[in-house]
């Protein structure tokens, strides 16, 4: 009913004037109309509530929209309800004592329960905590260092996800004591003391090295093995070549061989095998020799022996 009071006021002021002592004081009620209007009108912008206090004691919450409160016996305290942005950096230390540092970044935000009792978000809010940057940055500080113990300087990295989780899980709850809700907490980053990570840095970048020359070592050796692989098969090959050469002279020798002995029945083929080869000799020669700037050098007597005489054997030709 206390927020009903004003406006009787505000229109029966006037009445009441005039009634009693004529239209002559129709202005100064008029006036004093305004000036209650000014002390008593309330606008509440959207995502903003207002308590109202009648003489101390919590009466009522105003939401967005046109208000009026009572000049002088009530007074207001202001809410926001849109989600707020809190950056937080804790520093800690290690199970094995190397200090590290941890930048949050907390989202919360006061959830409008429309209950305008002691027991709704709105009151508890205002009235039940007084700095809740402070008790969120404690909360953290306390969880943080808590768990930080239990892990070392190595695997910290590994634990960011579970870092936001805990620490998301233990805020949620102290926030909702508070009629404060907790939208969520980013990690934004985790670092440890500079001489501990130029040194984490310097590991990193030997073991790049190291698996570098590996793979490098490796390359090699997978080009030396297929070197070696083409290699056999080149060899291969050639061997096979060369046998099929000699196979193909060795029919060639016997072809000539039964030729000449048809001619004469009377030669054997050692002899008749030694005039083929002595004859292909001199053909080579003969194709050394055609050669401008050629030389020859004889490394076996008996072939110039058999080159000379080569023309008295009677009985084969």
């Amino acid at each position: 009913m206390l927020r009903f009071i004003v406006p009787f006021i505000i229109i029966l002021f006037p009445i009441f004037t005039i009634g009693k002592f004529g239209v002559g004081w129709l202005v100064p009620a008029i006036i004093f109309d305004a000036i209650l209007i000014s002390l008593s009108i309330r606008i509440i912008t959207p995502n903003t509530v207002k308590t109202v206090e009648f003489l101390g004691r919590f009466n009522r919450i105003l939401r967005p929209g046109f208000h009026f409160i009572i000049p002088f016996l009530e007074w207001t305290k202001s809410q926001t309800l849109f989600r707020r942005n809190f950056p937080i950096d804790v520093e800690w230390i290690t199970w094995d004592n190397v200090t590290g540092y941890i930048w949050l970044n907390v989202i919360y935000y006061i959830e409008d329960d429309r209950n305008d009792t002691t027991e709704g978000n709105i009151y508890k809010s205002i009235y039940n905590i007084d700095d809740p940057k402070t008790m969120m940055r404690s909360t953290i500080d306390e969880q943080l260092r808590a768990m930080m113990v239990t892990f070392t300087h190595k695997n910290i990295f590994e634990k960011r996800e579970e870092i936001g989780e805990a620490i998301e899980a233990r805020l949620r709850e102290k926030l909702a004591t508070f009629g404060y809700r907790l939208d969520s907490i980013q990690v934004r980053d985790v670092k440890l003391e500079s001489s501990v990570m130029a040194a984490m840095n310097k590991i990193v970048e030997t073991q790049k090295l190291k698996e570098a020359a590996l793979n490098e070592a490796e390359a090699k050796k997978i080009m030396q093995v297929k070197e070696a692989e083409a290699e056999k098969e080149s060899k291969i090959l050639l061997w096979e070549g060369m046998a099929g050469q000699r196979m193909k002279i060795a029919e060639w020798f016997k072809e000539s061989v039964d030729l000449i002995k048809q001619t004469d029945s009377s030669l054997n083929a050692e002899k008749v095998l030694q005039f083929l080869l002595d004859s292909s000799r001199i053909e080579t020669l003969w194709n050394i020799g055609s050669k401008d700037n050629s030389k020859l050098i004889y490394l076996n007597e008996d072939l110039e022996w058999r080159a000379s005489k080569l023309v008295s054997w009677s009985e084969i030709m």
